[in-house]
């Protein structure tokens, strides 16, 4: 749900199919985003579809502009969503709140929750999943290592929904990742072959291809769809959660 413009403080200059759905007052928005849209743009300078049309710093993870009445405005980034993956991205216009968000980050102190949609194995699904993943450099994608080298990987998981299609079956997992390493809700669920429909890397292609052509869903389904925190700002206390609806293409494939 997008909230209205007289509800924040200023306009943010998003992309189209981006919308603020949710504005704390300390600085705090929370975006949705549709897939294929990156949450900064790329250092080596394609032109590809970003969160913000303004300018960004690397070095201090911040758009910047300045905005119609001469206002110069910033909004520190303080977590990444994959471009592939549509749903919730927090963004900050106060650094302190931004650097006190991004600890939480590290801190493994923000709950997460997405949804997935995935080509259903039968077999039992564990609520708990936990590896190693390790990236690959000679085809630069990340893997699950076999002992416990790389970067430990733990992720929540609950069976929602399981369907019977003209694919196949599929079900609909709830996602809740304990740690924050790339690619690791979709490395995972590929490990476990449970790959996510849709997923152009880790996926099943040929089904990818099927569902594409007889339903023109033509991307991942994989949703960033809470967010919850609390942290302390100059000895106030901020709880906050936000949360963004399941993109409609889900239910076009559990139907």
């Amino acid at each position: 749900m997008k909230i209205a413009e007289n509800d924040m403080p200023f306009e943010l200059p998003l992309d189209r199919e981006c919308n603020v759905i949710d504005f704390h007052p300390s600085g705090i928005w929370a975006i949705e985003k549709a897939c294929g849209i990156l949450s900064h743009p790329n250092r080596n300078g394609e032109n590809k579809r970003v969160l913000l049309h303004s300018s960004y710093d690397f070095d201090l993870e911040k758009y910047h502009w300045v905005d119609a009445k001469g206002n110069e405005r910033e909004f520190y980034l303080v977590h990444r969503l994959d471009s592939a993956t549509s749903g919730l991205i927090l963004g900050v216009s106060s650094f302190n709140v931004a650097e006190k968000l991004k600890a939480a980050f590290l801190n493994r102190d923000v709950k997460k929750t997405y949804f997935a949609i995935v080509a259903y194995n039968g077999r039992p699904v564990r609520p708990i999943w936990k590896d190693f993943l390790q990236k690959n450099p000679s085809k630069g994608k990340i893997r699950v290592t076999s002992g416990k080298t790389g970067d430990s990987a733990i992720t929540s998981v609950s069976m929602q929904r399981k369907t019977p299609t003209r694919f196949g079956n599929l079900a609909l997992l709830e996602l809740k990742p304990k740690t924050g390493r790339t690619h690791q809700l979709r490395v995972q669920c590929a490990n476990r072959k449970l790959p996510i429909i849709g997923d152009r890397t880790y996926g099943n292609f040929e089904l990818n291809r099927k569902i594409s052509k007889a339903t023109k869903v033509q991307r991942i389904c994989l949703h960033a769809s809470k967010i919850s925190f609390s942290i302390k700002v100059n000895g106030e206390s901020i709880q906050w959660e936000a949360e963004s609806a399941m993109p409609r293409a889900f239910a076009r494939l559990l139907h």
